[in-house]
């Protein structure tokens, strides 16, 4: 294994209604590790992030940062604490520039970040980072699905996150552009973010991550090594399909 546990999430449970969305999930992030997470649509991911991430109250579990526990805080704190999100559509500040949408995430660091440097150099790195400071004082309005994208990912990684969450960050993208954002995320991993990565895209999550877990109808439905995983029938069956199975 990569490190030490660092986001563990315990037989977390989440209703709407009569409908369970997620049904006793369990999963462990290491330091320094690329997890992915696949599954069909429906399957809970995006309801996952979003309990972890403080977006909606788990209906049960437990979910801890480290050693500290995060169930149920605000997001704001939680991203504070160090875990960091991207959203499937773009969560952008309409009418502001590339710059000024990073400065805001930036702002939501961690207290530790905040006393290192400021909250402009972090934006500054984050633009960086993502190859966007050409782009730095163009609309939001104006740039591609792909600079979007990866704006995205410069507004989590500004707020200096001990884990980064990305959710279907390559969705849309052609070959070149969903291999610049795999690009960015193997540095991002590099410079010690942990990453929890959900993709519908197969082939970005085989080149990416180091340890699958694959959801089903709430649950946990497989677990271990990318190239076992895939390879399991249940998986096949329930996500990948048969074309996979024939190619392989």
């Amino acid at each position: 294994m990569t490190g030490e546990p660092l986001l563990t999430v315990e037989a977390v449970s989440k209703h709407f209604g009569g409908v369970t969305a997620l049904a006793n999930v369990s999963l462990t992030l290491h330091e320094g590790e690329v997890l992915g997470l696949i599954g069909p649509n429906g399957a809970g991911k995006s309801t996952l992030f979003n309990v972890i991430s403080g977006v909606e109250p788990p209906s049960g579990g437990a979910i801890h940062l480290a050693s500290r526990e995060i169930t149920g805080q605000r997001a704001d704190r939680i991203c504070r604490a160090g875990i960091a999100r991207t959203f499937q559509a773009a969560s952008l500040l309409p009418g502001m520039t590339c710059w000024e949408n990073v400065h805001v995430a930036s702002l939501f660091c961690r207290p530790e970040s905040a006393a290192k440097r400021s909250a402009a150099a972090r934006t500054e790195a984050a633009l960086d980072l993502c190859g966007l400071l050409p782009l730095a004082h163009a609309d939001v309005g104006e740039i591609t699905t792909g600079e979007a994208k990866r704006l995205e990912i410069a507004r989590a990684i500004a707020t200096e996150p001990h884990v980064l969450m990305t959710d279907e960050a390559v969705a849309g993208l052609n070959l070149v552009e969903t291999d610049q954002v795999i690009a960015i995320l193997r540095k991002v991993n590099a410079a010690g973010v942990a990453i929890l990565f959900v993709e519908h895209d197969v082939r970005a999550v085989l080149a990416l991550v180091q340890r699958l877990v694959v959801l089903a109808q709430g649950g946990v439905l497989a677990e271990g090594a990318p190239t076992v995983v895939a390879r399991r029938p249940e998986v096949i069956e329930a996500y990948l399909g048969s074309r996979y199975a024939q190619a392989q």
